[in-house]
């Protein structure tokens, strides 16, 4: 599978996959160009720079980038990289400045962008230096419900068709309230484990049970979470969709449960059915009454790299990723209610997060498998529900039959395919946004 030849790593008639993408430098080398170089890619938060001049570090793929929000308001996003010789002008997480200077000789850029002073510009250019061609290097950005998106490519479509009918669903978490959202962190820990791994896993509830059993018995002693089983999910309504490249999993859930998992305990219960009781006309006026009333976003992915809300898999190489952990938060939520929900996402998917725990010990092993000379021959079976999905009449994208499925990871590595195999945008699918967006809440917020 070399770098000039077509991608063809899963068979869509048997779920094989060819475990070499998990591994191989070459293969990665392309990942960076023509998936994370090309796609629209969550790096930020509006809440994290919400001052002008305020600036957060983030990354591309493997490029450092500047958010930042100039003195008019505008957001940026920068290469981490001097035009003259390649340092960094940032080298901390955030701060507010209007400027950035490069510490190697002092070329010095406002916070839009621009080249705004070189040492010498007459006495060692002889005022020959094109500097309105020596800005640091911008991408393009958009925003969804206070969620910062770039992309390098000029030529990719706009966010919301990039999102198409994933937004449907991606809004009944993050686009609830008028207010928006406030982002905490992000928590950084490095994984021995392939970027994709982690990605796939975002929709993949078959595990549950298994992988989580110590954890779910834990929280049903002292939370009074109800026990879950292989029993449970195999009958469960649940719906499990593939939309635009985006794997969702959400329930229909009854006018009278509250929108969030994490933080919920038999002593907090009341707190969030008071809270969803007292905000439930204010969503309903943004979603419309059924998307407000009857639907709550599960277990889902961003293509490429987003997953989990706003939570993002870094790639430092094949068999390295870098993860980042933020909790979103409603900023109009009482104090005690946020604290429980940041208290509950860092106990289940923080660094030491019990989740989270269970499940990097089986992505570093899914990784390893690709590693040994046998292994790597080896093809995953991802066959689980094939020939079990498709359109549905109340709900947009590729639904499966059944929530216990394996067509959303069969599908992300069809749309990795796409990407892999596509000289340019004008050659990847993007479907037609089809669904019907009823309420106020628009993409921007």
């Amino acid at each position: 599978m070399g770098a000039t030849q077509k991608y063809s790593i899963i068979d869509p008639a048997t779920g094989k996959i060819d475990r070499r993408i998990f591994s191989d430098q070459a293969i990665y080398d392309q990942e960076m160009e023509k998936i994370f170089g090309r796609a629209w890619l969550m790096i930020g938060h509006e809440s994290l720079v919400p001052e002008v001049n305020d600036f957060f570090h983030t990354y591309m793929g493997e490029d450092p980038v500047i958010l930042s929000r100039d003195g008019q308001g505008r957001l940026h996003a920068l290469l981490n990289m001097c035009r003259h010789r390649g340092n960094r002008v940032v080298r901390c997480d955030d701060g507010n400045a209007t400027r950035f200077m490069c510490t190697y000789h002092g070329w010095s850029y406002g916070n839009d962008g621009k080249l705004e002073h070189v040492p010498g510009t007459s006495e060692a250019y002889y005022d020959a230096l094109d500097k309105p061609s020596l800005g640091l290097v911008q991408a393009r950005v958009e925003t969804y419900a206070g969620i910062v998106f770039a992309t390098w490519a000029e030529d990719a479509p706009s966010l919301e068709a990039f999102l198409g009918d994933a937004r449907w669903y991606l809004d009944t978490v993050f686009n609830r309230r008028d207010g928006g959202m406030q982002a905490l962190g992000p928590m950084k820990w490095l994984e021995p484990v392939n970027w994709k791994t982690m990605v796939d896993n975002c929709s993949d509830n078959y595990h549950v049970p298994t992988t989580h059993l110590s954890s779910a018995r834990v929280q049903t002693r002292y939370l009074g979470r109800p026990p879950l089983s292989h029993k449970d999910q195999f009958e469960s309504p649940n719906k499990h969709v593939f939309v635009n490249g985006h794997s969702i999993t959400f329930r229909e859930a009854p006018d009278n449960t509250p929108r969030y998992v994490h933080g919920i305990s038999k002593d907090t219960f009341p707190l969030f059915l008071a809270y969803h009781e007292a905000t439930l006309p204010e969503v309903e006026r943004r979603l419309g009454a059924f998307r407000a009333r009857h639907v709550q976003l599960g277990n889902h992915s961003i293509f490429p790299n987003g997953v989990l809300g706003f939570r993002l898999a870094l790639p430092r190489g094949p068999l390295q990723t870098e993860f980042w952990h933020f909790v979103l938060l409603e900023k109009g939520a009482p104090e005690a209610l946020k604290r429980a929900i940041r208290i509950g996402s860092q106990a289940n998917n923080g660094a030491a997060g019990l989740f989270e725990q269970d499940d990097v010990d089986n992505w570093r092993q899914v990784t390893a498998a690709s590693k040994s000379r046998l292994g790597r021959r080896i093809s995953q079976d991802l066959s689980m529900g094939l020939g079990h999905a498709g359109p549905h009449p109340e709900y947009p994208g590729v639904v499966s039959e059944r929530y216990i499925s394996e067509n959303n990871q069969r599908l992300f590595y069809q749309r990795w395919e796409e990407f892999m195999n596509a000289e340019s945008w004008a050659e990847i699918p993007i479907a037609p946004i089809t669904a019907r967006f009823e309420g106020t809440a628009t993409i921007r917020g």
